[in-house]
């Protein structure tokens, strides 16, 4: 038996030295609506296999939507076809077959996913981008370690942080995300357009109506809903936009904003719950010190105000030279480049780890097979 396990470990072991094991990310079907967090696994799986990885998006059904249908976009539409052409494995089908020497890697609002594989023999890690979910199937008292996570990806420091402090013995890695190149500014004048980003629809409903209704000789102001539209298009459209707004309470991160930053769009921001590293900093006493990179604000109710002020400024041709300063700061701070370079490090030093893991466990094994031969046998 002792051998048997050594020789298991050992095959384990090889495979991963030889890139010969599987990475699958369990992934939301979003039926088509586009998702940052759905697109940033995307890409993890697409840098991992151009790195000579075999990684896989994992899904529950098979009807799992790749391409368009009479119900809207799917992943080919809104991400691009290379991206729907990446392997897509279905947890329906029965054809995910695990060992010791491959990973699960698990989005954190999916506890029901990580209590159902605490039995697997792969290695799973979760990967974290919403601080929200976390709890949503999580019982009192349960935690990740209780079904045998101790490590965790994640994509910034304020969610590294916030995880730290709540979990014990949780390893966690920060691959930070990055803005795609097409997201630029526009060769072409900016045009009198408002796009606007919210999690909640109604507040964009909210925010417009307010607007002109306080601001009437302000009709030639077009606002647009920048949900369901494919990611080069969206890009296209914040470039031409001479305004975003971005509302998202729960935001973990948030990419709308430096999306408007690259593309020259300068951005009206609700400040959420979690202070993204980007739009500011609080400090030991729980002071807010915000970054002139947008304008940021805690009163909803004041956007349609600020929209109006930023109109002014735009049909004069006059923003503050301390915002369009901030703005620059911030371009070229989160490039696809760091983003690859990242998931290079980071997964190259959770392989390694995992070799080191599975030497511990064939140690831990043949301890237990020779403490039993050694055993006296009653009689």
């Amino acid at each position: 038996m002792s051998e048997e396990i050594k020789d298991n470990i050992n095959e384990s072991i090889e495979k991963i030295t030889k890139k010969d094991f599987g990475i699958y990310f369990f992934t939301l079907d979003t039926k088509g609506n586009p998702t940052a967090g759905v697109a940033t696994i995307y890409e993890h799986v697409k840098i991992l296999r151009d790195l000579g990885f075999n990684a896989n998006i994992l899904h529950d059904k098979n009807d799992y939507k790749l391409r368009e249908d009479e119900n809207g976009m799917g992943i080919a539409e809104w991400l691009g076809e290379e991206y729907a052409n990446l392997p897509h494995i279905s947890i329906e089908s029965q054809k995910l077959h695990v060992g010791p020497s491959d990973f699960v890697i698990i989005p954190e609002a999916f506890a029901s996913v990580i209590k159902q594989t605490a039995s697997f023999p792969c290695k799973r890690i979760v990967f974290l981008q919403s601080y929200e979910y976390i709890f949503e199937m999580l019982e009192i008292g349960e935690n990740w370690n209780s079904f045998g996570i101790n490590q965790v990806i994640t994509t910034n420091e304020n969610l590294k942080q916030y995880v730290e402090s709540i979990f014990r013995n949780i390893n966690v890695e920060i691959i930070p995300i990055g803005i795609p190149e097409y997201f630029k500014k526009s060769d072409k004048p900016k045009i009198p357009t408002v796009s606007l980003c919210a999690r909640d629809k109604r507040e964009i409903l909210k925010i417009v109506k307010v607007f002109f209704l306080k601001y009437p000789h302000y009709k030639f102001i077009t606002f647009r809903d920048m949900s369901a539209l494919p990611r080069e298009e969206f890009a296209k459209q914040i470039a031409q936009s001479f305004l975003g707004v971005w509302v998202d309470e729960l935001a973990g991160f948030g990419t709308f904003p430096l999306e408007c930053i690259k593309s020259n769009t300068p951005v009206i921001g609700k400040i959420p719950r979690m202070v993204p590293e980007w739009m500011g900093s609080v400090d030991e006493q729980g002071s807010l010190n915000l970054n002139e990179n947008g304008i940021w604000t805690a009163n909803l109710n004041a956007i349609p105000d600020i929209i109006a002020t930023m109109v002014g400024l735009y049909l004069e041709d006059a923003l503050p030279p301390n915002l369009t300063n901030g703005m620059e700061e911030y371009k070229d701070k989160y490039t696809p480049e760091n983003t690859i370079q990242s998931i290079k490090e980071i997964y190259s030093k959770i392989f390694a780890q995992r070799i080191v893991e599975l030497k511990a466990i064939g140690d831990q094994e043949m301890k237990k097979a020779t403490q039993v031969a050694e055993s006296p046998i009653e009689k």
